[in-house]
């Protein structure tokens, strides 16, 4: 009994001690580059780490009652989540005839209808095919490939998760020079729409709160360039609307020539430089699932600032992050490519 009680103390303190280690990693990385998905990557494991800790000690104490209330209180966490995990077909096709009806009929606005569908779908093709086949090899190592195919993507779907989350709770300081404002496409070429004045109202907002704080002003610049269907930049449609919300003219820069959120870092880094004003003291305001991979773009010309999002329509965001993580995926496509071959490979060692 008693040598069972220390083996548990050791087990508790060593993941104890692994876990004040992913901690402090997490505070680094986040502290750093907040807008990595390493940091989501770490950040789970730490949860996972306290989790087995935290279990180990209970079971080294071995109190009866204490186990029971801990093993509630994991039934109400994780009841729930199966909950979602089994409707989550049923979820995404609601979530994307909803966006159907709301928005456009574009590909990008679909994609939760596709992924409701197809997770019903391929089950049960699996399903069949297993009657119809049962023995049929070459099936049996597609259903593998498949299996492990659907576990790599979940980790990285609950990795970018984490990684969204921390974008949202983390918040710059308010000792900011500027805040660059992403342009997004106007109403009838002229109007400025509800997401890109969500987008403006963010910065002002900030600047708002940081001369109310401190007071200490900033200036606002307006990032955004013609585009084809449109009679007038962005950047000047974004400018007029935010005089008309009180933001003095002489405090709003204009970036009228970006087309894409890239050249939206670049110029507007151009412009600061050409202003003499310190280019690393400033945020971008973008919408809220829009954050994380703009500021990859931020740091890819140079600009070392942090990101605040604008609120999205719940109804909207599952299909936004959705796009943003197969943007995501596709900006680091080599490495998954080279993932998905070694699954392949591993899957058919085994089959042979």
């Amino acid at each position: 009994m008693t040598q069972n009680f220390n083996s548990g103390i050791a087990t508790s303190i060593f993941f104890l001690a692994v876990s004040a280690i992913l901690t402090l990693l997490s505070y680094g990385l986040i502290r750093k580059n907040r807008y990595r998905l390493l940091c989501g990557m770490v950040a789970n494991l730490t949860i996972i780490s306290y989790f087995l800790t935290l279990t180990f000690i209970l079971v080294a104490i071995n109190q009866p009652t204490v186990m029971i209330v801990y093993f509630i209180v994991l039934a109400a966490i994780a009841i729930p989540i199966l909950i979602l995990v089994v409707m989550s077909a049923y979820l995404f096709i609601l979530n994307g005839l909803i966006v159907w009806r709301r928005e456009s009929h574009t590909l990008g606005n679909v994609l939760t209808l596709i992924i409701g569908a197809l997770l019903i779908l391929v089950p049960a093709g699996f399903k069949l095919l297993n009657q119809w086949l049962p023995d049929f090899k070459p099936f049996i190592f597609l259903q593998n490939v498949s299996f492990f195919f659907l576990i790599y993507l979940v980790f990285w779907v609950l990795t970018f998760l984490t990684s969204f989350i921390i974008t949202k709770v983390v918040r710059p300081k308010y000792d900011k020079d500027y805040a660059i404002v992403l342009g997004a496409g106007l109403i009838n070429g002229t109007t400025v729409s509800p997401l890109l004045a969500s987008r403006i109202q963010a910065a002002i907002d900030f600047k708002i709160a940081q001369f109310e704080k401190t007071g200490r002003s900033m200036k606002i610049l307006m990032s955004g360039g013609q585009g084809g269907d449109e009679k007038l930049a962005e950047g000047v449609a974004m400018k007029e609307y935010a005089v008309q919300q009180g933001v003095p003219a002489d405090d709003i820069l204009v970036d009228d020539k970006s087309k894409n959120t890239y050249e939206n870092m670049l110029f507007s880094k151009q412009l600061l430089e050409a202003k003499g004003i310190d280019i690393n003291n400033g945020i971008f305001t973008t919408n809220d699932y829009h954050v994380f991979r703009a500021a990859g773009y931020a740091r890819l010309v140079g600009l070392n600032i942090n990101g605040i999002g604008s609120k999205t329509s719940r109804y909207f965001l599952p299909n936004a992050l959705i796009r943003e993580y197969i943007a995501i995926l596709l900006n680091h496509k080599r490495f998954h490519m080279v993932m998905a071959a070694l699954i392949v490979v591993l899957n058919l060692s085994v089959f042979l």
